[in-house]
């Protein structure tokens, strides 16, 4: 095996808590929408509403909130009120002031890591919205550097190795998700460390068509990372 020496770790449920405030903003979008008497699937139309508008929007807060307005001007037949519409507005503006809420071990663990690698946060989403989260978690003294992408792929993954000057057999990248932080970078060579979050946004966990076989290692926290890599390196 290879020796690693760059080591990639996603932002959004692998660093910090995300998809839980999403998850109680589209709660509370739900129960407004039903107020109107709409007897649609709510979450399912919203869903798709996103999954449209991410070749235009792309990922974060900032296309989720107008994927929200979107669905509800569907949902209601275009009878959204002013003031509810004002509410989505609000919603989508707390969620990108919302406090970054560190998941347990990442300090310690990212403390103990720099002194044996190079420390990538590799993310993708808006990136003033990140790179402001970033700022605000305070883990900037133990990163090299932050790539902000449009899209993880491999392609994506292969061109930002180059940018970095990392070999792909060096490099190994840490998520919670499958379909963008696992089996992209498996597919150019390098190695990849699946950390599941217990709340994963729908789109994350599709990847029909894509090879999962599940040759890649599972952790259940970031707390196990460095006995993991202690022993691929014995």
């Amino acid at each position: 095996m290879n020796t690693i020496s760059s080591i990639g770790f996603d932002a959004d449920d692998t660093l910090w808590e995300s998809e839980v405030f999403f998850s109680q903003v589209e709660k509370k979008f739900t129960q407004l929408i039903k107020s109107y008497g709409v007897e649609a699937e709510i979450g399912k139309e919203l869903y798709e509403t996103e999954k449209r508008n991410l070749s235009k929007l792309g990922y974060g807060v900032k296309s989720f909130t107008l994927s929200m307005i979107e669905s509800a001007h569907h949902l209601t037949q275009g009878n959204i009120g002013s003031g509810d519409t004002e509410k989505i507005i609000q919603w989508g503006k707390e969620l990108l002031h919302h406090p970054v809420n560190l998941l347990p071990g990442v300090v310690d663990v990212l403390s103990y890591l720099q002194s044996h690698f190079a420390i990538y946060v590799i993310t993708k989403g808006d990136a003033f919205h990140q790179q402001q989260k970033f700022l605000d978690s305070g883990l900037a003294t133990y990163v090299t550097d932050i790539e902000i992408l449009l899209e993880k792929d491999s392609n994506t993954y292969r061109a930002t190795l180059t940018k970095m000057g990392v070999a792909p057999e060096e490099f190994l990248m840490v998520g919670n998700s499958v379909r963008s932080d696992i089996l992209p970078v498996i597919e150019i060579g390098s190695q990849a460390v699946h950390i599941p979050h217990e709340t994963t946004w729908q789109y994350e966990t599709e990847h029909t068509g894509r090879n999962d076989e599940n040759n890649y290692p599972i952790l259940e926290s970031i707390r196990e990372l460095p006995d993991f890599l202690s022993s691929i390196d014995s």
